[in-house]
């Protein structure tokens, strides 16, 4: 063996990192031993050095340099928030952006969605992505077929670039009419404007070559904005990275639920606006697998926000639309709803004197008042504290000693306002919480023909184990599993993922012409194959998966069905055109679907996957027996103080603990219930059963 080999050898260990609006969590995992968990503050002002600050927390808790953790370390997956906080906080690059002639009102005059439209009296046109005065035309023409109708104007783009530079842009977007069906105008665009300048420049048919002119134009004017920034973040990154040891290619988690590496990441930065997220629906789909759950509800309850999707028969939940900074965009993602309740969420009161909660946060800095680090705000953590919910002697693994009086000077200003005491007015905040997060849900349920009391529910984050109970009871969901690695599930689903590349395609036709569907779906299948290649994904490792949005002719609207493998024939795609009927009546009810008008696809889509070193989660059966307490708390419980035994985690599977009970684990507790049971499973998870 040589040196390198033993090199390579060693490079056993995996790390996920997720950047939250209040920790950062991290996880390391090696074979044979343990997981370890850290979180740390989220540095705000510097996310880079937030980063290291994760690293070295883990390092500390081998007591070995960050180096030698990176040095054994053979893949690193990371999450962000970088490009989503730039849209909270209304920053990005100085955009222009060039499209075609007779079509530079698109952005401004923009689109309302049509769940809006009478529903909100409230409703307002949100600002323009791009200036009116920063945008230019030129012209150029191709038709719905692809077919050039007009050539692209040389002199238009000539005095477009000069105006763009005397303008001072950093970035400029281009979308073309109909380009996603011949792209050698904006292909010729494109290139003559990285020779001008060294602008980021977005281009439609790569970021969002989907049939939607204002969608499409608005992904491609957001990608521009957020493009410089996230893309010196992200190189940032990498170069941090390998200074400090890595030699591993580090990947960063996309909304779609995969991982990229920072250099194809950084073109596409409105890919990562779910990137943290994404990963706990993966976590959880891997671990649902391995219980062998079909229906799962996902609940992820931060620091900063609680955020829900759905695994339905297997299969997670995608969307290719999602609304930013007031704009309705297309981006291949999972379908996640997120809402401003998280532990760092601050109670209020509004001027009709109602308790409020959220969706303001205390973030990290100074955080909820418990955390002694000046926080003045009443919040849900604080809340949780007052009620005896959490151990006194620390959050985060013991890292964060909670200032209980801090808690109550709080809540006792917020409650003189209202006439309550501070246990009163920490229960009406976890009451107003739970019910937020319950309404959540059911829109993600109830309000697509779903029934919540059919799913399981897994709580994850370092906050949703202390809620689940109550917000399973409201829904009457019967099981609730917090996973073994809850505080820190979306760091592990992270670099438990694969890289992917998502290759999409607009092309309106009947499913009955299986020829031009075979043509399309095989280039976009070779474009997967090339990505994968440069990633050095080796052809054993890789995995090309199909799905298309379909809908019957004469429909605004398609519906995402998931494709076989195998040559596409007359009867692959009648079979095709089965399932989606199915599905669309299990959408919409019995007899709502009218195959007699026809069906025809509307967007293809190939998963370009690269399998990649995933953690394997271990089993370990054991028999049923009692669990011991380790200690007791007062807790405050609908009114009154009881004594509650508490727990020390993790606890040993078969482990058996009937509620009232807390259950304290490095990172997080749960709240077992009275009207509850906690059984810890073969993969060390909570299992509650609610009555």
């Amino acid at each position: 063996m040589t040196a390198e080999d033993q090199v390579t050898q060693l490079r056993e260990w995996l790390i996920g990192v997720d950047v939250g609006g209040t920790f950062t969590d991290g996880v390391l995992l090696r074979p044979g031993h343990p997981p370890i968990i850290v979180k740390t503050p989220t540095n705000v002002s510097d996310p880079v050095a937030g980063l290291m600050g994760c690293l070295d927390a883990l390092s500390e808790s081998l007591s070995i340099s960050k180096g030698q953790l990176l040095a054994r370390t053979i893949k690193l997956g990371y999450g962000t928030t970088q490009a989503a906080n730039l849209i909270v906080e209304g920053k990005g690059a100085k955009v222009g952006f060039i499209t075609t002639r007779g079509f530079k009102d698109t952005l401004v005059i923009a689109e309302i969605g049509r769940e809006r439209i009478g529903m909100d009296l409230t409703a307002s046109r949100a600002p323009s992505l791009v200036p009116r005065s920063r945008i230019f035309e030129v012209r150029e023409r191709v038709d719905a077929q692809g077919k050039e109708l007009a050539p692209l104007n040389t002199e238009d783009l000539k005095n477009a670039m000069d105006a763009l530079s005397a303008a001072g842009v950093e970035a400029v977007g281009l979308c073309f009419l109909w380009s996603f069906l011949n792209n050698e105008h904006e292909v010729a665009v494109a290139e003559a404007l990285k020779n001008y300048s060294n602008w980021f420049v977005s281009v439609s048919h790569e970021v969002a070559p989907l049939l939607g002119e204002y969608k499409r134009s608005a992904t491609t004017a957001l990608n521009a904005r957020l493009g410089p920034l996230v893309q010196q973040h992200l190189l940032s990154v990498g170069a941090s990275l390998k200074s400090e040891g890595l030699e591993a290619v580090p990947l960063v988690m996309t909304s779609a639920g995969g991982l990229l590496t920072m250099e194809d990441a950084a073109s596409k930065p409105v890919s990562l606006l779910s990137s943290g997220p994404a990963g706990g629906v993966l976590a959880s789909k891997l671990l649902a697998e391995r219980m062998g759950l079909s229906n799962v509800l996902c609940a992820d309850m931060g620091g900063t926000t609680f955020d829900v999707s759905l695994i339905t028969e297997g299969e997670l939940a995608l969307s290719e639309r999602a609304e930013y900074a007031g704009q309705e965009i297309f981006t291949e993602a999972i379908d996640i709803v997120s809402i401003g309740a998280g532990g760092g969420s601050i109670g209020w009161v509004d001027h009709g004197m109602r308790l409020k909660v959220g969706p303001s946060s205390a973030g990290s800095d100074p955080g909820p008042a418990c955390y002694g680090h000046g926080g003045n705000r009443a919040t849900v953590t604080d809340a949780n504290c007052q009620l005896g919910r959490l151990n006194p002697e620390g959050l985060a693994g013991g890292r964060l000693r909670l200032d209980t009086e801090a808690a109550k000077l709080v809540l006792t200003d917020l409650g003189n306002e209202v006439n309550l005491g501070p246990e009163q007015t920490a229960e009406g905040i976890i009451s107003i919480v739970d019910a937020a997060m319950s309404d959540a849900i059911r829109s993600q349920t109830v309000a697509k023909g779903l029934d919540p009391r059919e799913y399981t529910l897994f709580a994850y984050g370092g906050a949703a184990p202390l809620h689940a109970a109550s917000i399973a009871d409201d829904l009457g969901i019967r099981q609730v599993v917090v996973p073994l690695l809850a505080p820190v599930f979306s760091a592990y689903g992270i670099v438990a993922s694969n890289i992917q590349h998502v290759l999409s395609r607009s092309r309106v036709v009947p499913i009955t012409d299986f020829e031009t569907i075979g043509s399309v779906f095989g280039e976009l299948e070779a474009g997967g194959v090339r990505a994968l290649a440069s990633d050095a994904v080796p052809e054993s490792s890789r995995l090309l998966l199909r799905t298309a949005q379909l809908r019957f002719k004469g429909q605004m609207h398609a519906v995402n069905i998931s494709m076989p493998s195998g040559a596409i024939t007359k009867e692959y795609m009648a079979r095709l055109g089965v399932k989606f009927v199915e599905t669309y009546e299990r959408l919409f009810g019995a007899g709502t679907s009218s195959a007699s008008a026809g069906i025809e696809m509307v967007t293809l889509r190939v998963y370009a996957v690269g399998i990649t070193t995933v953690p394997q989660l271990e089993k370990t059966d054991a028999p049923t027996h009692d669990g011991v307490p380790t200690g007791s708390r007062k807790v405050w419980f609908k009114g009154t103080s009881i004594e509650v035994p508490t727990f020390s985690g993790p606890l040993e599977p078969g482990t058996r603990v009937t509620g009232p009970a807390l259950l304290d684990y490095p990172g997080q507790t749960t709240w077992v219930p009275v009207n509850a049971t906690a059984l810890v499973d073969p993969y060390q998870s909570l299992v509650m059963t609610v009555n």
